[in-house]
């Protein structure tokens, strides 16, 4: 277990999930942790509570800039100065190309892109006078393999990979390190019936190497590794990619189909 007592981690779309099991882990790393979602984020934050950690819940919808600002400033007058911020929030809904139009295109730029902006700069505005600060970006082997019926969800993901890099180069002199996670197939709350289905889950196993599918524990472990001064103290501008080998050989995916978590959800 790493020494990070007394420090303070904010992690988004963490009601559940992913972000849920990544501010778990951060509590079992001794961060205090700040759970933000548009959902109700109280059960995943006595989770980390029953930890013996500070956690508090906020209610925020990342694709506001005012309301991500306001967020950052609560958490630091709450639990104080933010050490580390983790993006996990984001939306997917599978759209065919021809049939895709401009209310859908930014449906999903709202939240995936602009609001990981409006994390990552709110985050590094309170950290850079500090001097240090970690800060994590879920992105998605969708940044480079291509989905189907995915062609919007795919570009917010590349776009992240290069606000990340663009941010790591910027904040490095200001101590501030900014990285990514890729995941591949996770068994979610958000996409657990479509794994369910007769066949799916096993499809998927069998495209990966290590030959399963990921679990959020995958994701937050990663995560926690980047959060961690000590550990990844010279790691900045890297995507990690957690997919269980599956883009070593580039295999193409029709998972998805049946997963929307645009109206159920912002994990």
């Amino acid at each position: 277990m790493s020494s990070t007592s007394d420090r303070v981690a904010l992690v988004t779309g963490a009601s559940r999930g992913m972000g849920a099991h990544v501010a778990r882990r951060l509590g079992e790393d001794g961060f205090s942790v700040a759970l933000a979602d548009v959902r109700d984020c109280e059960e995943a934050a006595r989770a980390v509570h029953d930890l013996g950690r500070e956690a508090r819940a906020f209610s925020c919808d990342i694709a506001d800039w005012e309301a991500v600002g306001q967020l950052v400033a609560s958490v630091e007058a709450e639990l104080g100065p933010l050490e580390a911020a983790v993006q996990v929030a984001g939306i997917y809904r599978i759209v065919p190309f021809l049939e895709m139009d401009p209310r859908s295109w930014r449906e999903l730029m709202d939240v995936n892109l602009d609001g990981t902006f409006n994390v990552v700069r709110h985050a590094a505005a309170a950290m850079a006078p500090r001097g240090s600060g970690s800060i994590v970006a879920i992105s998605s082997t969708a940044s480079w393999l291509a989905w189907d019926d995915s062609t919007h969800y795919t570009t917010s993901k590349a776009a992240i990979i290069g606000l990340m890099r663009g941010a790591a180069y910027e904040l490095g002199r200001h101590g501030v390190r900014v990285n990514a996670v890729a995941p591949g197939t996770i068994r979610t709350p958000g996409t657990a019936e479509e794994l369910a289905m007769p066949g799916v889950e096993a499809s998927e196993a069998r495209a990966c190497p290590l030959g399963r599918v990921g679990e959020t524990a995958d994701v937050a472990e990663a995560v926690a590794f980047l959060c961690d001064a000590r550990r990844s103290a010279w790691i900045t501008g890297h995507q990690l990619v957690v997919d269980g080998g599956y883009s070593t050989h580039g295999e193409a995916s029709g998972f998805g189909q049946h997963t929307d978590t645009t109206l159920e959800s912002r994990v």
